[in-house]
């Protein structure tokens, strides 16, 4: 017989046993450590080394069938490799019927010969979640305290992969299960049934365009599956047994009738048929006693709709008796799993808690204790009742003080009401337009400060066509405007000019001297640069002047727009400041390293940048409103920006004594609203700062659990394969059973010295 081995491919005259009552020659061979390539007359025999190498090159090493045997050939014969036999296709057969039995043996199946392996029950479940009557009681729920329901929350992360993609077999009737159901893959016979039953939708999905559901229309008819579907463990990433499913087309939706869901009305509802498969039986094998679940899915909004009524009316899709579900949103992280060991995993996540505890509860209780006393218990107060009722009461985590109006929600009421007040359709859009024109002239100046002296020709070339393409929207705008005054003769409009101590951190050379800059600008000849040029709006025109001219309403729309301009500017200077300082308390002063202070000096650069720009659009739209007659009380609120304290020094010397900048209490007014103001803002502050740190504390003791978790299944995997040990008849059944147990006893004994003094474990 061709007997394949490690070294080569080798054959061998074989001497069989012709004994009375002798065994069948495949099984002689099995005893002789060769596994036969057929039952009845074996001419093929594999080794069981080679069989063990062959698996782990497919894990470990990613190697085909193909490239492996074509290894073996080249250390038979290196020469003449084609006068080895070729046994490819019986490598294919034999290494499934090894990995098959290997399975079931690691299992314990070959000695518990005499039940069979159900659905999910060679494979293995996650060690660290809550598993009652595994790693934590059976009756849990007199054991756990009432307050820590959150670690025993079923919590699942549902995704689908679509590279994941099987073509189609030529012979169908050829692919024949060794293990079907029993592991990761869901039974075959049931779920096409479970497809079957439904008819699909297509209906595009209304939130956000999400591909997996848009997926659903895309027909490629080479592929027996487009993709796979699974539900994890959201903690740890470890798949679910007997969950993992197959896509025809995307995440499919299917169609129910209104007979089969007993609704009033002659709607139809949609569900994504093979997640509601995956779902339901990650529920039933993992959830088993616990009734509260997380499913954390990135198209969750559209799957939730009508899950509850498809369960009730479909008989495929079965939950556990008083069965809640809560909703996440998905990350999306499980299928690149790191392959890291549990028990460091979990050490990684105990120090990365502790330290999240140090970073937070110190912050915490230093703001505590620079609040009142009567200000802290009523925030608490607050807490406590928003963590009991939840739903608006969460509100609390928002400022409740009323924001400046946008720019967007002048525009919107603005236009509602155009026609009314300056009897003109589309006067906002055009006003809008010019707005947008001088922000586009800003950018264009930014985009010529940062041209190096020596520029090259493509360097110049950009520039240029940038120009030609502003000039163009400055034309066709100073069109439209010529229709908007119907006669009135308007002049050459507003020139802005910088302000250049606000323009230094957009040059290339802190050195460069204006004049340079303007030299760049006016370089294009006798014609006047797109960047230069003035734009025409009814704010060129004097107060007084337009109001002669009837320009008023006009002009009040322009006011309107621009003090929606400068709010906008002021919250955006407000948010970039902020993370400036950010950037200089938490990254900057605690760089370890060069790299990582020159990353945190360039991205505060890239905040200087955007403040500068916040500022010049503010100027821009202050002077105008200036122009359009503004009261003094909104040029008193909306005050100028001063360049050496507000900006430009944020984190000056001397501020402990300073008031309140004004920008950071334009949204309320005068000076008799910053105490107002700056209560919502310590209280929201503070009520976030005390959930960070709880946050850290939560993932903390819930890390303790899953430490004793864990520990508790390597018990129990140890005390099982005890068992088999003591009922095995067969000496060999006894020694790999007790194989085993020293084997779950290493795994225990680590978990247990890596987890000392830090787990929990509840009996």
């Amino acid at each position: 017989i061709t007997v394949v081995h490690s070294s080569g491919v080798f054959t061998h005259v074989v001497s069989w046993c012709c004994c009375l009552g002798s065994n069948p020659q495949h099984l002689q061979l099995l005893r002789a450590g060769l596994f036969p390539a057929s039952s009845t007359r074996p001419r093929t025999a594999f080794t069981f080394e080679v069989l063990d190498h062959f698996l782990i090159d497919t894990l470990e090493c990613k190697t085909s069938a193909r490239s492996f045997y074509e290894k073996l050939t080249r250390l038979t014969n290196n020469a003449f490799p084609d006068t080895v036999p070729d046994r490819y296709r019986e490598l294919m057969r034999v290494s499934r019927l090894w990995r098959d039995l290997k399975n079931r043996k690691w299992f314990g199946f070959g000695h518990d010969t005499e039940s069979e392996p159900g659905p999910g029950d060679l494979a293995l479940f996650c060690p660290s979640c809550p598993q009652p009557g595994i790693n934590m009681p059976l009756h849990w729920k007199q054991k756990y305290e009432r307050q820590v329901g959150y670690y025993y929350l079923c919590k699942f992360v549902v995704d689908g992969n679509f590279t994941a993609q099987h073509m189609n077999m030529r012979q169908p009737k050829l692919n024949i299960f060794l293990s079907d159901g029993l592991g990761y893959m869901v039974a075959e016979q049931e779920y096409q049934a479970h497809l079957a039953s439904a008819t699909e939708s297509r209906e595009r999905s209304t939130c956000s365009n999400h591909h997996a559901v848009n997926a659903a229309n895309t027909n490629q008819s080479n592929l027996r599956a487009t993709g796979v579907g699974a539900t994890a463990c959201a903690r740890h990433g470890c798949f679910i047994p007997h969950c993992i499913v197959d896509f025809q087309k995307g995440e499919r939706q299917v169609l129910f009738n209104i007979l089969t869901i007993n609704r009033v009305d002659d709607k139809i509802t949609s569900s994504h048929m093979n997640i509601d498969y995956s779902i339901c039986n990650a529920i039933k094998h993992a959830g088993k006693t616990i009734d509260n679940s997380l499913v954390i899915y990135d198209v969750g909004c559209q799957w939730s709709l009508h899950f509850a009524e498809r369960v009730n009316n479909y008989y495929n899709l079965t939950l556990p008796d008083n069965t809640e579900i809560e909703l996440g949103r998905s990350m999306e992280k499980f299928w690149r799993h790191s392959g890291l060991p549990l028990t460091r995993s979990l050490q990684q996540h105990y120090k990365r808690a502790n330290k999240g505890i140090d970073d937070t509860k110190v912050p915490f209780e230093e703001l505590t204790s620079s609040l009142e006393v009567s200000k802290v218990s009523s925030w608490e107060k607050d807490e406590t009742q928003a963590m009991e009722q939840c739903g608006e009461h969460l509100d609390i985590y928002q400022l409740k003080i009323d924001k400046a109006l946008t720019m967007a929600e002048i525009q919107l009421r603005l236009t509602e009401t155009e026609y009314a007040d300056t009897g003109k359709c589309g006067s906002i859009s055009w006003l809008i337009n010019g707005i947008h024109l001088e922000d586009a002239q800003d950018a264009l100046r930014v985009d010529i400060r940062k041209v190096p002296k020596d520029a090259s020709a493509s360097q110049k070339a950009v520039v240029e066509e940038k120009r030609q393409k502003l000039a163009a929207r400055i034309s066709q705008f100073h069109e439209v405007a010529d229709a908007m005054m119907e006669g009135i003769e308007v002049d050459a409009g507003t020139k802005h000019m910088d302000d250049m101590r606000f323009c230094a951190a957009d040059m290339e050379e802190e050195a460069r001297e204006t004049e340079d800059i303007e030299v760049a600008s006016e370089e294009t000849g006798e014609e006047v640069a797109a960047e230069a040029m003035g734009i025409w709006m009814p704010s060129s025109i004097p107060h007084p002047d337009a109001l002669a001219l009837g320009l008023g309403a006009l002009q009040a729309e322009e006011l309107h727009l621009w003090q929606g301009q400068a709010n906008d500017c002021l919250e955006k200077l407000r948010q970039v400041l902020g993370h400036k300082a950010i950037i200089y308390c938490q990254h900057f002063r605690s760089a370890d390293s060069t790299w990582a202070g020159t990353r945190s000096k360039q991205e505060a650069n890239r905040c200087r940048i955007k403040i500068d720009k916040c500022v010049r659009s503010y100027q821009r739209a202050r002077n105008a409103m200036q122009r359009l007659g503004a009261d003094e009380d909104t040029l008193e609120n909306l005050s100028q920006l001063s360049v050496d304290r507000e900006v430009t020094e944020e984190n000056r010397y001397g501020q402990g004594s300073d008031r309140l900048a004004w920008f950071w209490r334009v949204n309320n007014g005068h000076d008799s609203h910053e105490g107002a103001w700056m209560d919502e803002f310590y209280r929201v502050n503070w009520l976030k700062a005390k959930a960070r740190w709880q946050r850290w504390e939560e993932e903390l003791s819930l890390v303790r659990y899953e430490m004793g978790w864990t520990v508790s299944w390597f018990r129990y995997k140890k005390e099982g394969w005890e068992r088999r040990f003591h009922k095995a008849t067969k000496d060999g059944h006894r020694a790999y059973a007790q194989r085993q147990v020293l084997l779950w006893e290493r795994f225990l004994l680590d978990a247990e010295n890596s987890f000392k003094d830090k787990m929990i474990i509840v009996t």
